[in-house]
C-alpha cells in the first residue's frame, strides 16, 4: 500500500504525488481512493480505487537517482524496434507505452530518433503519428527522470546527454 505524500508513477499520467487516501461514497458503496496530483502536468486530480487491482497495478514507485543513472548508462545498448508496417508499428509502440516501464520508453525514443534522422537526411519529416508517440514517450520518461533527479523535465535531455558524454 502506498502512503500520503509518496511520489509514484501512474500509467500515462506520469509522476504524481499521493495527496490523500480517502473514503468516498458513490450511491450505497463506500470505497477508499488514492487521490493523485500529477506533478508536471496541470491537470485535475486522479482518483484510484484502493481495491481496484487493475488500476493500482498502474502505480509504481518513481525510480531512484541511482536507477536513473544506471538506465542512462545502459541506453547505448538498448536496441531499437523499427517496424515498417505502420499499423504494426503503432500497435507495438502503444503496447510499449502502456507497459509503464522506462526501458520501453527508451526503445521508442531511440527508434523514432533514428528514423527521424534517416528521414531528415532525405529531406523528409517523421510521420505525424510517430511524432505524437515520440512526444508522449519523451514526456513520460522525462517526467520520471525529473522526479527522481529533482530537476525539471526540460532539464532531463541535457542531463542525459551530459551523462553519456554527448553534446546536446
Amino acid at each position: 500500500m502506498y502512503s500520503v505524500n509518496e511520489r509514484i508513477h501512474y500509467g500515462g499520467s506520469g509522476v504524481c504525488i499521493i495527496q490523500e487516501i480517502t473514503t468516498m461514497r458513490f450511491g450505497r458503496t463506500r470505497e477508499r481512493y488514492y487521490v493523485l496530483k500529477p506533478v508536471y502536468q496541470n491537470t485535475s486530480l486522479i482518483y484510484v480505487p484502493v481495491e481496484n487491482e487493475d488500476l493500482v497495478s498502474k502505480m509504481r514507485p518513481v525510480l531512484s537517482r541511482a536507477e536513473v543513472d544506471e538506465l542512462i548508462e545502459s541506453m547505448p545498448a538498448i536496441p531499437t524496434a523499427w517496424e515498417e508496417d505502420a499499423q504494426a508499428r503503432k500497435a507495438s509502440f502503444e503496447s510499449l507505452l502502456r507497459s509503464n516501464e522506462c526501458r520501453s520508453l527508451i526503445v521508442i525514443i531511440k527508434t523514432l530518433y533514428a528514423q527521424k534522422e534517416r528521414r531528415q537526411a532525405n529531406g523528409k519529416t517523421l510521420h505525424v503519428s510517430d511524432e505524437t508517440v515520440l512526444r508522449e514517450a519523451q514526456r513520460l520518461l522525462y517526467d520520471e527522470f525529473a522526479g527522481a533527479l529533482d530537476i525539471q523535465p526540460t532539464q532531463v535531455h541535457a542531463y542525459i546527454m551530459d551523462k553519456l558524454g554527448l553534446t546536446a
